[in-house]
């Protein structure tokens, strides 16, 4: 299992779309070396990892280019299908014209005021209230339209949006059958202009990870632990379970090898060129199992690149490898007896359950390729083949326009009417396509 594994690319309005835009020579550079890396490692990327900061100021405008830079560029240079993007926010995915108002700006100032052993519990309230909640996920609206193509978008627990979640999920399969779970966490409940170390807040939600037979875990948080106020219990839990952890924001001390654990962080795709040291760079992460019962390790290789000159380079580890390999030892696990020991296909070709973002094989439509099908759709579009097929139900008016649209794809898994609504969709793009 191979992921490209990025962060802060920082995309801005004032800068994308133009001819002018100075950073095309280093997307350029980038593509130019995914192209080289997925020849020198003999396989295409099976997903993109994205650790926050995708756009700069948290606008549409830069959303909708990094959907085009992501769709046209990325994907098609690494082999990954675009349904395999994983992202999640980081602070300048927030929307600072939402947050500064006078009541985000109140919630912000009393969360951070807490101390730490009491802070969690004052999130929890303010999740479990709707008024209270829009406070902490409003300034990510933008960054939500973006991410619910990918099944991705966040928010508070609401009983009447049993699929929303403060975090995102996604499982495929290891090389042995096994599952691998991807959690990406939202570090951005609060941010301003004040964030700073042991400032940000985390969702209390990643404390609550739990081991699972023939399961290994990848946690992504766009901030790391240094900068988390209500750290302890998170890290805690994290560090006892995930075997691996993915940060963005920090742009240098790329890797770090546990006895249980390794953290890694993606540099900068775009950092900011008034930085000491301006060294752009990411990640390609190999994931491998080896061994069987109780004797199962997990084989992690690390191909570090930076940009010098105007091309990206090797960061090898301390002692002048590349790439950087790491072995954990792994829970017991036997492969059940009636599992197909098959060569296992692509991510974009694993069935989504409702849970977790799917463990079956199929051919077929996913969840996940029916979703972002769904928002090539305008919102009238998208209405009107819900209702056509009957995918709509009473409340949902108090859904936001894309929460409603990803309702009626989980309602047409749900009731096996996923590949109608896969066709319904192709005829209607079909026809402005023609």
């Amino acid at each position: 299992m191979r992921f490209i594994h990025l962060s802060d690319i920082h995309f801005r309005d004032s800068e994308v779309y133009r001819e002018d835009d100075p950073n095309a020579g280093l997307r350029d550079d980038l593509i130019h070396d995914v192209k080289y890396m997925r020849h020198k490692i003999g396989y295409r990327a099976n997903g993109i990892l994205i650790s926050g900061d995708i756009a700069f100021g948290g606008n549409a405008k830069e959303y909708n280019f990094a959907l085009k830079w992501l769709e046209e560029e990325l994907c098609p240079a690494s082999g990954c299908d675009i349904n395999d993007v994983f992202v999640i926010p980081g602070n300048h995915d927030v929307d600072r014209s939402s947050a500064n108002s006078p009541m985000h700006s109140d919630a912000r100032t009393t969360l951070r005021q807490y101390p730490q052993s009491d802070v969690n519990k004052k999130i929890r309230e303010y999740m479990s209230h709707k008024t209270s909640a829009r406070l902490l996920f409003d300034p990510i609206e933008n960054y939500n339209r973006f991410a619910a193509r990918f099944l991705c978008a966040l928010g508070a627990y609401d009983d009447d949006k049993p699929d929303t979640k403060p975090f995102a999920t996604r499982s495929c399969k290891l090389n042995d059958g096994s599952t691998l779970r991807i959690w990406g966490f939202n570090s951005v409940l609060v941010s301003d202009d004040t964030d700073s170390e042991n400032r940000m807040l985390v969702d209390p939600a990643g404390a609550q990870i739990r081991r699972e037979d023939g399961v290994t875990h990848l946690v992504m948080c766009h901030h790391p632990y240094s900068w988390l106020r209500n750290k302890a219990d998170f890290r805690e839990r994290i560090e006892a379970v995930a075997q691996i952890h993915l940060f963005g924001h920090e742009h240098t001390r790329r890797v770090e090898e546990g006895v249980h654990f390794t953290t890694i962080r993606a540099g900068a795709v775009h950092p900011d060129r008034d930085e000491r040291e301006w060294k752009p760079g990411y990640n390609w992460i190999e994931l491998n199992v080896d061994g069987v019962g109780a004797d199962r390790y997990l084989n992690i290789s690390v191909w570090v690149r930076q940009r010098e000159g105007a091309q990206f380079i090797a960061v090898p580890d301390r002692y002048q490898n590349d790439p950087w390999t790491v072995r954990h030892k792994l829970q017991s696990w036997l492969r059940p007896a009636d599992d197909n020991p098959r060569e296992l296909l692509p991510i974009n070709n694993v069935n989504v359950n409702a849970q977790h973002g799917g463990t079956a094989m199929s051919d077929g439509p996913t969840l996940r390729s029916v979703a972002f099908k769904m928002f090539r759709l305008n919102e009238h579009e998208q209405r009107q083949i819900i209702v056509l097929l009957g995918l709509d139900e009473n409340g949902d008016q108090d859904l936001k326009d894309y929460e409603f649209a990803l309702a009626a794809v989980r309602r047409s898994a749900e009731r096996g009417q996923l590949e109608m609504l896969d066709h319904k969709i192709d005829d209607l793009l079909g026809w402005q396509e023609s």
